[in-house]
Order: structure tokens, then C-alpha cells, then sequence
């Protein structure tokens, strides 16, 4: 069976041509970076922080497992910040040792097991540039980062911890204040589409967590960015793990946040 035609190895090339190109934008719409939720969720963040006249934010991994994942969040903010005018802060957290035991059949164990997606610290640290890592159970982690680091207002999230119970702990991130926070964080699941055999829904893993989430509060609501393949040049599996956090009693959530404040469409002359 054929699996790539000459269409798709056309993209395939375009992307790898982009790649060594300085024009963001068009690099951000062809997914031409490694990671393109990542690009694209940050260049996201990026552009509300520039329109709210932020110096910069943090982006954030839950789940870095081998690291793979932070050393490209890493590299992408670090072109996107330089590009837009932007320090943009990476972090990420885990414990480094891999996936505990679940903790009932709400963790989805059927997909997982206790001891998967282990740490090299040594090794990612030295391959890491700047970003910080947090290595501690995801509560004390989070508790550690709102209390004693100094971060910038976080403008993107990877939810990357596979279990319902640990992504739970990790949302309780954003029960901070609004300060902590840009007005519209953009976030990414990556566990709620997998191969055949995970069958993930709402009753477990991350969307039960999702769905929980905005039960309990009122002004806050994880929500998908409705028709988001409608509007990429390919379409792709993270359009539909893509979200964002709505602050709606953010001070700032109201702040015009557009490109264009004086947008007109005069009626044309025949």
C-alpha cells in the first residue's frame, strides 16, 4: 500500500524548505516546525500578549517524559519571542520517574502503565538552553512555581500527563490569580485522541478532567477553538486537542485584542 503521494511528500518538503526560511507566519500556517501545536498555541499566546502590550509570558509542559517535547517548545519560543519582540519562558514538570500507578479506572490503565516515560535529568538538562525544569509530584510542582518562581503570565499549557487524576492536579494551576495569567491561555491535550485501542471519552482521562474543570467554575471554561481545521493549511489529529482557557472575569479578558482596532468595510462604489 502507497502511504505518502506526491502531494503529501510535496508538503513534506515545502515544511522542510520553510524551516530554514525567517518568514514566521507562513512557517506557523504550513506547520513547517517540529511540534506545530506547540508553534501554533504559542504564536497564539504571542500575539495576545503583543496586542495587550505584555513584555512576555511562560509557556508550560505537564508530562516531559523523556523531553523530546520541551527541548522543541524550547526552541520554538525562544523564534517566536525573538521574531514578535517577546521573552517568552519555558518550563516543564514531572517527577522523572515515570508514570505512577493509576488510581482507579478513571486514570484509563488499559492504556498505561506505572513506570512508562521515565527521565534522563542529566542528559535533558544538559541538551536544555534555558528552560526550567520542576521535578516533583505535579502538586507540589505547581505550588512551588506559583509560590517561589517569578514567572512571567503563563500564555500556553502542553497537558501531557496521560492520567485523569494527574491532569486534575495540573489545572488546579489555574485557580491562581488572574495575574499569573494571560486573559486567554491557550491549551493543548495530547491525550484525548490516540491510536485505536486507547478509546478515550468524556467518562476518562483527560476529558473527564476537562469536563470536571468547567463544572466546577463558573467564569473560567476550557473550550475548543470551534472550527480551527477550517482555518489551517493542513489538516491534522492536534486541531481538535487544541483549547482555550476563557477567563471571562479577567480584568483584561474585554481589552480589544484584534489586529485591526479601526477595521471598517466601507460599501463599495459601482
Amino acid at each position: 500500500m502507497i502511504r505518502y503521494g506526491p502531494a503529501r511528500i510535496a508538503r513534506a518538503l515545502y515544511r522542510r524548505l520553510l524551516r530554514l526560511t525567517p518568514f514566521l507566519e507562513e512557517k506557523i500556517r504550513c506547520d513547517a516546525f517540529p511540534r506545530p501545536q506547540f508553534a501554533y498555541g504559542i504564536y497564539l499566546a504571542a500575539r495576545q500578549a503583543k496586542a495587550l502590550g505584555y513584555d512576555g509570558f511562560s509557556a508550560i509542559e505537564f508530562g516531559v517524559a523523556g523531553g523530546n517535547g520541551l527541548i522543541a517548545m524550547e526552541r520554538i519560543a525562544t523564534e517566536i519571542g525573538r521574531s514578535m519582540g517577546l521573552t517568552i519562558s519555558v518550563y516543564g514538570f514531572d517527577t522523572g520517574q515515570g508514570m505512577p500507578p493509576a488510581v482507579d479506572y478513571r486514570d484509563a490503565p488499559f492504556i498505561w502503565s506505572a513506570g512508562q516515560f521515565k527521565m534522563d535529568f542529566a542528559l535533558l538538562q544538559s541538551r536544555l538552553d534555558h528552560a526550567t525544569l520542576v521535578i516533583d509530584d505535579v502538586q507540589a510542582g505547581v505550588q512551588t512555581f506559583l509560590n517561589t518562581m517569578k514567572a512571567a503570565p503563563i500564555g500556553f499549557i502542553s497537558f501531557d500527563m496521560d492520567y485523569y487524576s494527574s491532569t486534575t492536579k495540573a489545572l488546579a494551576i489555574c485557580d491562581a490569580p488572574h495575574q499569573r495569567f494571560l486573559p486567554r491561555p491557550i491549551f493543548y491535550f495530547d491525550d484525548i485522541v490516540g491510536d485505536d485501542d486507547e478509546l478515550h471519552c468524556e467518562f476518562i482521562g483527560e476529558l473527564l478532567a476537562i469536563r470536571e474543570f468547567n463544572d466546577a467554575h463558573a467564569a473560567m471554561k476550557i473550550a475548543q477553538i470551534h472550527g480551527l481545521e477550517t482555518k489551517r493549511a493542513y489538516r491534522d489529529h492536534w486541531h481538535v486537542k487544541t483549547f482555550v482557557l476563557h477567563r471571562f472575569d479577567h480584568p483584561r479578558y474585554c481589552e480589544f485584542a484584534g489586529r485591526d482596532q479601526n477595521w471598517q468595510m466601507p460599501l463599495e462604489q459601482v
